[in-house]
């Protein structure tokens, strides 16, 4: 059903959306779906005015992708700042409260969303690229889907042992479902139809709540940055729709592809897409796809495209980076 409204919504009609879309659906394959993995324990902390109260503080160790790609360990330290380690300590009421104010500025996002429709043309809501309303549906359901009927519930009483294995499960699954929708609001924000000064004050809303997700997951920059670089890797990417004329000279056999080192001409096919880098070394779009999983360099030059985007003088990172 999402792929359906996906397709419908002419979101994945932009090249280099598409290509974030099958990059971030790669990188989830790691982890069984997921873009995170969790590692939660729990802390009892003794309050200051009274050392005999306590309360149960869930601190989680967090890896992406990347980390467990390349066997990254788990941090044992708390300071989330520290050499980029994550690391997330709250109590269940601090989870719980988010959770709460994200589902408010969810219903306010659509709101306003419905309010700037309903003031739209007919060509202002349908376009060659698709129905804008399938666009907000796509965003509205990616948003939703950390709001989960299967949080754990409030207690009046001390925390028990199950009370706490409870919220050990239940708040390490709403966290990797946050986690979750902040990277598809990066995605998503990356789009041009979201771009539209049609819908500016929706876009704002969007952003703001990827800032508050950032902010609650307490992201180390570290993470960040490497969100950006990776980002722009794929950004970078252009279509390419013929080989570069090769020297009659030249007995040598370029491969196509350096990376699977096929040599069948992708634009004689439909099935394979070949792209560029800045640098103007061409890959198969899949293959320097999963190479990105890896390193954000041309698999030739090891040119980075940071490099090449100051050469360019391109942006291609989104405007709220």
């Amino acid at each position: 059903m999402e792929g359906k409204l996906l397709a419908l919504s002419g979101l994945m009609d932009e090249p280099h959306f598409r290509r974030l879309i099958k990059f971030q659906a790669r990188r989830r394959q790691c982890l069984g779906g997921s873009d995170v993995e969790i590692l939660t324990e729990t802390v009892h902390v003794l309050m200051c005015d009274d050392p005999q109260v306590s309360f149960t503080a869930y601190r989680m160790r967090i890896r992406s992708a990347e980390d467990v790609l390349h066997h990254t360990t788990f941090s044992r330290d708390r300071d989330s700042d520290e050499g980029g380690r994550w690391v997330l300590e709250k109590r269940y009421s601090e989870f719980d409260k988010f959770r709460k104010q994200f589902l408010k500025h969810i219903e306010h996002w659509e709101n306003v969303v419905n309010v700037d429709l309903s003031h739209r043309k007919a060509k202002e809501i349908v376009t060659g690229h698709g129905d804008v309303r399938t666009t907000f549906a796509v965003v509205s359901n990616a948003l939703r889907r950390a709001i989960s009927p299967h949080f754990p519930k409030k207690h009046i009483c001390v925390d028990t042992p199950k009370i706490i294995a409870e919220r050990v499960e239940g708040l390490t699954e709403f966290v990797r479902k946050i986690a979750s929708v902040y990277i598809d609001l990066g995605l998503y924000l990356s789009n041009n139809q979201l771009h539209s000064n049609t819908f500016a004050s929706s876009f704002a809303l969007l952003h703001h709540m990827q800032v508050e997700i950032e902010e609650f997951l307490r992201v180390p920059q570290p993470q960040k940055d490497a969100e950006i670089r990776r980002q722009s890797a794929v950004l970078a990417l252009e279509n390419l729709d013929a080989l570069p004329d090769s020297s009659e000279d030249d007995n040598s056999s370029e491969p196509v592809c350096c990376i699977c080192l096929n040599e069948e001409d992708p634009v004689d096919t439909e099935k394979v897409t070949l792209v560029q880098l800045p640098c103007r070394h061409h890959f198969h779009e899949d293959c320097v796809i999963d190479w990105f999983s890896a390193s954000t360099t041309c698999p030739l030059c090891r040119r980075t495209t940071a490099a090449a985007r100051t050469c360019t003088g391109t942006n291609l990172l989104p405007n709220f980076v």
